[in-house]
């Protein structure tokens, strides 16, 4: 009798040390860190939203204040924002570029949802920053909504061993804001709702814009400007966030697509690494087009509208970048073809980087290979072809 109850004394001991155990391995990797891969800076976050944004504060203040200042308050406050009123003959947005853009954000607080409302806030909380300026930071791309990017998605026989690459530009600021070419950043979260997600972008944003979650759905998002334009709604930096989020199919990406109230003109491109298929997804205030690959297997979007809903829906945007829209696209094309069942991520990254697609504003290259959950991060400043591989699984831990 005495030695059963020695026996019970231990397994409740030991019962009592395992959950110690787990409860202290659960509340250190709740705790944020930076980790640094070839030159990339890592940030780990984890827990219920104003908790993600209070630590992204707290722990990489200096990089989020060198953003907040090098480009919302130096170009777009003192130079976008300015440009923009003298081309609507706004004479007060010229004279407080700040007071007009926070007016416009007001008017997207409503059809934000209250996570990212918190999340906001506890990223101002911790980095000693207004809320009004990080609200201006989410809703300011829909201010504009004048940014340029490429992305190309090739899959089956197309590729070297028959599983979906992925590659994607984000052009970013028309070459400026050189400052932060060190501070490309891969945010790994872990919210305590919906899919674990990695985003490539700068500290300081709640948002993504381009992601990779744990149920090996990327999604990119691609500025497309648009005839028709709403002054409320659902903000761009948010949409590719809540399809990484939300989404584990891309059935499911589209229908948060179609859910949501829209503003402005955008190509969303979203792959799934469980069924190696991309969709491009193309959205204006009150319009939804969608396309999936063509019967070889490859995709490709730019900075217009190619689906049958909404082609021909775009202002011209040629004056706002180097490389017109449609000759990026027409040469994604022609370059997949010409290396059709050869394409790896390599290939994937040197068509990216041609030079009939990769503009001074290429900030930040991303090629994913959803099915391995792999991806490869290369950012202006580093050499060519120097992407820093980064395994999707072993950092979200799925």
């Amino acid at each position: 009798m005495q030695r059963e109850r020695m026996m019970r004394s231990l397994i409740r001991t030991a019962g009592l040390v395992f959950a110690a155990l787990v409860f202290l391995q659960v509340s250190l990797n709740a705790e944020p860190r930076v980790e640094e891969v070839g030159g990339i800076n890592v940030v780990y976050l984890e827990g219920d939203p104003y908790k993600l944004g209070y630590d992204l504060g707290t722990i990489y203040k200096k990089e989020v204040e060198l953003v907040y200042k090098t480009y919302l308050n130096d170009l777009v406050y003192n130079d976008w924002v300015k440009k923009y009123a003298i081309l609507k003959g706004a004479s007060a947005a010229y004279g407080n570029p700040k007071k007009a853009m926070n007016q416009f954000a007001q008017g997207l607080v409503p059809h934000i949802p209250e996570e990212y409302i918190q999340e906001m806030k506890g990223l101002a909380e911790g980095a000693g920053l207004d809320y009004r300026e990080v609200l201006n930071m989410t809703a300011h791309v829909d201010y504009f909504a004048v940014l340029m990017c490429s992305t190309l998605a090739a899959t089956g026989k197309a590729t070297a061993d028959g599983k979906l690459i992925e590659a994607r530009n984000l052009d970013w600021a028309g070459g400026a804001a050189k400052e932060l070419d060190p501070l490309t950043t891969v945010l790994v979260y872990k919210p305590d709702r919906g899919h674990s997600f990695v985003s490539v972008l700068y500290p300081g944003i709640v948002g993504a814009l381009t992601a990779v979650n744990d149920a090996q759905i990327t999604v990119e998002l691609n500025f497309s400007m648009a005839k028709k334009n709403a002054t409320e709604g659902f903000p761009a930096l948010l949409i590719s966030r809540h399809i990484a989020q939300n989404a584990s199919s891309l059935d499911e990406a589209e229908a948060l697509l179609r859910q949501i109230p829209r503003i402005a003109g955008y190509n969303i491109f979203v792959t799934d690494g469980k069924t190696n298929e991309a969709r491009l997804i193309e959205i204006t205030s009150d319009t939804v087009g969608a396309m999936g690959m063509d019967e070889k297997g490859l995709l490709g979007s730019t900075n217009h509208f190619i689906t049958k809903e909404l082609a021909g829906a775009n202002v011209d945007s040629s004056r706002f970048s180097e490389l017109p829209s449609d000759g990026r696209l027409s040469r994604l094309f022609e370059m997949m073809n010409d290396n059709y069942g050869k394409i790896d991520r390599v290939k994937a990254l040197e068509m990216i980087h041609d030079d009939g697609i990769k503009v001074s504003g290429t900030v930040q290259t991303v090629v994913f290979k959803p099915a391995d959950h792999m991806m490869w991060v290369w950012a202006r400043g580093r050499k060519p072809g120097d992407a820093v591989e980064f395994n999707v699984k072993e950092m979200l831990g799925y």
